[in-house]
C-alpha cells in the first residue's frame, strides 16, 4: 500500500513539474527566421567582449547578411571592437563616420579612427583617412589629432 501511495505521488509531481514547464529554457530566442547561424554562434562572444566576433556581428548587421540590416547596429559593434584596438573595427567605425552610416556624418571622428587604424598597419584605413583629410578644415584636423592625443594618453 505504501509503494503504491509512493508511485502515485511521484506521478502527481512528475505531472506537475511537466505542466509547469513544458519547454526548456533556451540563452537564446528561439530560431524564427529572422538570424543566422552564424550570427547567433558569433552574438555570444560579442557580448562578452570578444574583438573578433563584435566585428563579425557588425559585419553581419552592416551587410545584412543572416540579420535585418541595420547600420546603427553595425556602428556600436564596430565602435565596442574599435575600442579595443582592433583595426579592423576601427577602419569600419571611421568609415561610418565618413558617409554617415549609422552615426552621424563626422569627418573629425573619422579622421581619428582611420589614423588609430593607418598606425597599425591598414592601408585602407591610410586611402580613407587621406579621402577624408581632404574634407576637413584645419581646425578640424587640430581637433582630430588632439581627440587621438587624448586617446593615446589613456592608453
Amino acid at each position: 500500500m505504501r509503494r503504491i501511495f509512493i508511485i502515485g505521488l511521484l506521478v502527481v509531481l512528475h505531472s506537475t513539474c511537466l505542466v509547469l514547464y513544458p519547454l526548456p529554457l533556451r540563452a537564446y530566442p528561439p530560431d524564427d527566421g529572422s538570424s543566422s547561424t552564424e550570427f547567433r554562434e558569433n552574438l555570444m562572444p560579442a557580448e562578452q567582449g570578444d574583438a573578433k566576433a563584435q566585428v563579425f556581428v557588425a559585419y553581419l548587421y552592416e551587410t545584412g547578411q543572416g540579420v535585418d540590416q541595420n547600420y546603427t547596429k553595425a556602428a556600436e559593434w564596430y565602435g565596442r571592437a574599435a575600442r579595443q584596438g582592433n583595426p579592423v573595427a576601427q577602419t569600419q567605425l571611421g568609415n561610418m563616420y565618413r558617409l554617415g552610416r549609422g552615426v552621424p556624418q563626422n569627418y573629425v571622428m573619422a579622421y581619428m579612427w582611420l589614423d588609430l587604424a593607418s598606425r597599425k598597419g591598414s592601408k585602407q584605413a591610410v586611402k580613407l583617412k587621406s579621402s577624408v583629410s581632404g574634407k576637413m578644415t584645419k581646425g578640424q584636423i587640430a581637433e582630430a589629432k588632439k581627440l587621438l592625443k587624448n586617446w593615446n594618453a589613456k592608453r
